[in-house]
């Protein structure tokens, strides 16, 4: 009998992360949708608190988030940021996710577009996901605790 119940709740948790990983995939990808020049909270130095992340428009394996830095031309001090969903294929570059430089057509800048397919995960200047800094942070505190 107390093996059945063992199975019961082992079986419902196996149920439970069945469906927090589906519905993670079965949702469309979040990414900010911004620019520097319009917002400048959008720039370098993001406030993600001031903008809502958006759903991409269509399943997520067919978009990424993109962070697109290029300075323009005229304004050298200035950096412009665009942050959006970017739809796979929409480019001749590379797509992996990391960040990537290309020439745009008609202009002598060259961009620095990073990807990445997590949600929220163009929040950063560096395209790294929203978790990485609180990962890190938590490790040196276990680390400092544990060796202490």
């Amino acid at each position: 009998m107390v093996h059945i119940c063992e199975m019961h709740i082992n079986g419902g948790w196996i149920i439970y992360l069945f469906v927090c990983f589906h519905t993670k995939f079965v949702n469309a990808l979040k990414c900010f949708h911004c620019n520097n020049l319009d917002n400048p909270a959008c720039g370098m130095y993001f406030k993600p608190y001031q903008f809502n992340a958006q759903p991409c428009n269509g399943k997520s394996e067919n978009f990424k988030c993109v962070l697109q830095r290029e300075p323009p031309k005229g304004r050298e001090d200035w950096v412009g940021i665009i942050r959006s969903c970017y739809k796979i294929g929409s480019l001749s570059m590379n797509e992996t996710n990391g960040c990537h430089r290309m020439r745009i057509a008609g202009f002598t800048t060259t961009a620095t577009l990073c990807f990445c397919d997590t949600d929220y995960c163009n929040h950063s200047s560096h395209s790294w996901p929203p978790y990485a800094s609180i990962t890190t942070l938590t490790s040196l505190v276990l680390s400092l605790v544990w060796n202490t």
